[in-house]
């Protein structure tokens, strides 16, 4: 579906964590050129939704298709859509490998790095490395449009886990608080629909990650506690039995992070104030 001037969002179905159950694969276009950012799972359905919806609009040289990071919700379909369009896969260097295991017989063309452009038409997509939900994590930027694709560093409902052994809950906040310096005017996230207060969904998701942090503290400071301590306190009757591992990674990052500020201290598997 087109939605504006350049860009256009595909929900794709794919087996990603509720309450997402799609992964948007983004179109952007321009004088009949187009990139695609991500593409979602190895799914043939979906793989033909895309080629279809592609062809209709008369695109006659597709740039290539951008990863915004490894997970399997996000990059496998890139060998389909590769192998038709006959174009190459993108990603940051820090996500190459990964990527590569999941679209083998296919490989990372070349790697993006912060700053770097690509064209499309008459318009500019610009890279930001945004690490936190992983290493090498890729924003793009859409100057044209002041518009910011997150992938799953910003997603219209919910949050996103930020944890071991992928995320980093330091260089993630560093940077929500980038992308809050660039005044997006639209956020494209990698799971629901556009973001139209781009700034309000940001200071929500910093708060969130503050007030969870002031949550696991306040724990500690009644007693040490592990993880599944935490996890249980915090979440039970909460999160369904099958995810109940994000919540654990989630956890787990929280006290990475105040480990590393030196604020809590850790004896085997217990956590403790400082």
């Amino acid at each position: 579906m087109r939605e504006t001037s350049h860009v256009h969002r595909l929900p794709v179905s794919t087996p990603t964590l509720f309450p997402a159950t799609t992964t948007n694969v983004y179109v952007v276009e321009d004088q009949g050129q187009a990139l695609l950012i991500d593409a979602g799972y190895e799914n043939p359905a979906a793989a033909e939704h895309i080629i279809e919806y592609v062809k209709a609009l008369g695109i006659d040289h597709l740039q290539g298709i951008v990863l915004t990071h490894h997970h399997p919700d996000h990059s496998p379909g890139a060998r389909a859509l590769a192998d038709f369009f006959d174009c190459p896969i993108l990603s940051h260097p820090l996500e190459a490998e990964s990527i590569n295991e999941k679209i083998a017989p296919r490989s990372v063309t070349s790697t993006l790095n912060e700053g770097d452009t690509i064209p499309v038409g008459g318009i500019i997509v610009s890279m930001l490395h945004a690490p936190g939900h992983t290493q090498g994590h890729l924003n793009l930027w859409l100057e044209e449009e002041r518009l910011l694709f997150t992938g799953d560093n910003i997603v219209a409902e919910g949050t996103t886990w930020i944890g071991p052994p992928d995320g980093d809950l330091i260089d993630y906040l560093a940077t929500l608080n980038r992308l809050r310096e660039r005044a997006p005017a639209l956020i494209a996230p990698g799971h629901g629909e556009m973001i139209r207060n781009p700034l309000e969904k940001i200071d929500f998701f910093i708060r969130r990650r503050l007030e969870r942090e002031q949550q696991i503290l306040g724990l500690l400071q009644q007693k040490p506690a592990s993880v599944t301590d935490l996890v249980q306190a915090i979440y039970q009757g909460q999160v369904h039995p099958s995810v109940i591992w994000v919540a654990e990674r989630t956890v787990s990052g929280h006290l990475e992070k105040l480990l590393k500020e030196r604020r809590i201290k850790q004896e085997e598997d217990l956590y403790s104030l400082m």
